[in-house]
């Protein structure tokens, strides 16, 4: 009788401990899940998961800084329903590669917030698996990068003629005819320059003369109207452009759309003689796809055809 009373009371310090082991353990989950909530809830990211089918599983308190959210009204819906059409399709066609890809997925997307203002989000999204290991949906983390993009884009913009600056010209070149020779075109860069501006200067003053250089720009952005073609503000009245073309003549005959562009403005100029307007002169170099040519070298091409497109008279195209 006593050895049965002494396993009856093991028995019962046994259950007793594991009880407070359990305990111990729901508390453990519990002070888990609510640190996790705690993160769901304040972190200053958009969190969320859908479905194979587009449908959203779970959305964060966070999604509440964005047009149109509804707490109530968001889980269980589709994107296309969410979000206007544009948007939608560019969040589904991203959660689709991940989800196909079975792998991290890294994009920059946009998306409005209350105040119809439109946000960039760096965003990375990965497939999520279910206990079978087969994909079943994706996970989205989004962090806010419109500010960060903003000061980017301040700081590669000229403020005059919205054109891109120096800085961005150095920064892309390479990328630009590495991009044009894999496509078996060649690049051509541009440079470009009113005639006689200091005498503009002297003549007019410096604010008119910021004026024309003003119109320097929208005639190019007129001309250049192509996906991939790029322009900038070098310094002064010295411009840049680059741009891909399948011939040499092709980029001539831009590069004059841009002079007569210029021209057919008829801006008073007493003194660039003898046209009696402003005008620009424009030298190019050919870059072809074979080998490269570092930056310096193609600057130099570009630079002695400007100067005999001065030499020539002003108001015309060199190579």
């Amino acid at each position: 009788m006593p050895k049965e009373s002494d396993a009856t009371l093991e028995a019962l310090e046994a259950a007793v401990q594991e009880n407070a082991q359990l305990r111990a353990e729901l508390a453990r989950l519990h002070d888990a899940g609510r640190l996790h909530g705690a993160i769901l809830d304040y972190a200053p990211l958009l969190i969320s998961s859908k479905d194979l089918h587009g449908t959203v599983l779970m959305a964060n308190r966070h999604f509440e800084v964005l047009d149109g959210y509804d707490a109530a009204n968001f889980v269980g819906r589709s994107v296309f329903d969410l979000f206007p059409a544009d948007i939608a399709e560019q969040l589904w066609r991203n959660d689709v590669r991940a989800a196909t890809e079975q792998r991290p997925l890294f994009e920059e997307e946009t998306v409005y917030h209350r105040d119809k203002s439109a946000h960039t989000y760096a965003t990375v999204k990965f497939p999520l698996y279910d206990a079978d290991g087969a994909v079943c949906g994706t996970c989205a983390i989004s962090n806010d990068i419109t500010e960060a993009r903003r000061a980017q884009f301040e700081s590669i913009t000229d403020d005059l003629t919205g054109l891109k600056n120096r800085r961005y010209f150095n920064m892309l070149f390479m990328e630009e005819q590495r991009r044009a020779h894999r496509d078996g075109r060649t690049l051509t860069l541009m440079l470009a320059d009113v005639d006689s501006f200091k005498g503009y200067n002297d003549c007019y003053g410096h604010p008119q003369g910021d004026v024309v250089l003003a119109q320097v720009a929208r005639s190019i952005a007129a001309a250049l109207n192509r996906p991939g073609d790029l322009a900038f503000r070098i310094g002064g009245d010295e411009f840049a452009c680059l741009f891909a073309t399948t011939t040499e003549q092709e980029s001539l005959d831009l590069a004059e759309r841009i002079r007569a562009q210029f021209a057919a403005l008829a801006i008073a100029h007493a003194c660039n003689l003898p046209h009696g307007r402003a005008t620009l002169s424009a030298g190019l170099a050919f870059l072809a796809p074979g080998a490269e040519v570092p930056m310096a070298q193609a600057y130099e091409m570009a630079d002695q055809a400007l100067y005999r497109a001065k030499h020539q008279g002003r108001n015309t195209v060199s190579r």
